[in-house]
């Protein structure tokens, strides 16, 4: 097979990810290049993928686990395989390629440099457009880590100091009902499929460029990132319905790449160049305000990242032993619409779509989606509890009918 060949090709520039991790001196991450190589699964489905229906191949995807099945002992951080790849084909011809990745190795930018070498060397080329870059002692901890900004993503802000009870997260800190602390302290907790699992309902949401367009009408002068991001944040915490005096959060990933000066990353570097950047403000005052309030917060948390941010959140992942990201009265957003995932070409064409499959509670990943005759379209896919959801669902049509 095609894909096959090229991810062998691809291994060869990349051979840290045919490695496993080991854990150092003070929990430090080692990669041992030892070869043992990534695991490459061929699956087939006795359907046409037309039949699966449209929706069926976005997230949430109902068929993840099949498209993406996890093997024994593949999905652990220590001495695991660093890539699960499942390439499923379907009766019509058309196939699905679905990566698991370890995201210790990488981001998704990273991701999408070695999805594109595969795809390069897979169709005959001899070495990859963009040559990886290792380097990872250029994002170190400096000799005296020092913290010098605000990280309110790392910051406590306890729901059960609230005094409102009909509050959906503050109920969760019930110990008889589910342990959030004991959940915080799994790595993989946003992606943990047991977290609130039963009392979820996941659903996707489309922004074609007139629902964009109204977005942004009420924040002119912000991106559509930040009117977007500003939005959902507005509408899920209106569901949500907190205490008004209660600390809200959004955080969102941020690419340090073309931000970072001293040092300057060199192109191919596809270790982990993002770093988080969380606005905080009260539920009152966040559901009170236009969303223009919300888009300037984000703004404002965005514009701070600098070499001396990058260089403090460095340093407080050393002295605070890589703390877990706070959970509750959090909202992540990440943008990884312009990662060109649905632009991968293996020969065959271009995909009919590509992103994030994973819905999780607490996190929005903003998708591209690409209609007929709306190239320029967003879809973002959440999670919340059903009564919720139904409330998040008629805020999100108030925010996105055109302003008369």
């Amino acid at each position: 097979m095609a894909i096959k060949e090229g991810l062998a090709k691809a291994l060869v520039f990349y051979y840290p990810l045919a490695g496993r991790i080991f854990e150092g001196e003070n929990g430090k991450l080692i990669v041992n290049c030892n070869g043992k190589g990534v695991l490459f699964v061929e699956a087939k489905a006795n359907v046409k993928l037309e039949q699966l229906g449209h929706k069926s191949i976005q997230p949430p995807c109902p068929y993840l686990k099949q498209l993406l099945n996890t093997l024994p002992g593949s999905n652990g951080i220590i001495d695991c395989p660093l890539l699960l790849i499942q390439v499923t084909r379907f009766s019509c011809g058309g196939f699905a390629l679905g990566i698991r990745l370890n995201h210790t190795m990488m981001d998704g930018q990273g991701l999408i440099q070695f999805v594109n070498a595969v795809s390069e060397l897979a169709q005959g080329a001899s070495v990859p457009s963009t040559l990886p870059i290792w380097e990872r002692d250029l994002l170190v901890a400096r000799p005296t880590p020092t913290i010098t900004c605000e990280h309110n993503e790392f910051n406590d802000f306890d729901p059960s100091k609230t005094t409102r009870w009909l509050d959906f997260e503050k109920v969760l800190l019930t110990r008889k009902f589910i342990n959030v602390q004991k959940l915080a302290s799994d790595p993989c907790v946003f992606f943990s499929k047991h977290i609130l699992h039963s009392l979820l309902v996941k659903r996707s949401f489309t922004f074609g460029s007139r629902e964009l367009q109204a977005i942004k009408d009420q924040c002119p002068s912000s991106t559509t990132f930040e009117a977007l991001s500003a939005c959902l944040w507005k509408c899920r915490t209106i569901a949500l319905r907190p205490d008004p005096n209660s600390k809200m959060l959004l955080t969102i990933a941020v690419n340090i790449r073309e931000r970072l000066q001293d040092p300057k990353l060199p192109i191919g570097y596809y270790g982990n160049a993002i770093v988080s950047a969380a606005t905080v403000t009260t539920a009152k005052l966040l559901c009170s305000n236009p969303i223009s309030y919300a888009a300037k917060l984000i703004r404002e948390a965005k514009n701070k990242v600098n070499d001396d941010y990058v260089k403090s959140v460095t340093d407080l992942m050393v002295t605070r032993g890589r703390p877990m990201g706070t959970i509750l009265r959090n909202f992540l957003i990440t943008d990884i619409s312009r990662f060109g995932f649905d632009e991968v070409d293996f020969g065959w064409g271009k995909p009919v779509c590509g992103g994030s499959y994973g819905v999780v509670y607490g996190v929005g990943f903003l998708l591209p989606h690409k209609g007929m005759e709306d190239t320029k379209g967003k879809l973002v896919a959440l999670a919340l509890p059903p009564i919720i959801m139904g409330k998040f669902q008629n805020e999100l049509k108030k925010m996105t009918r055109a302003q008369k």
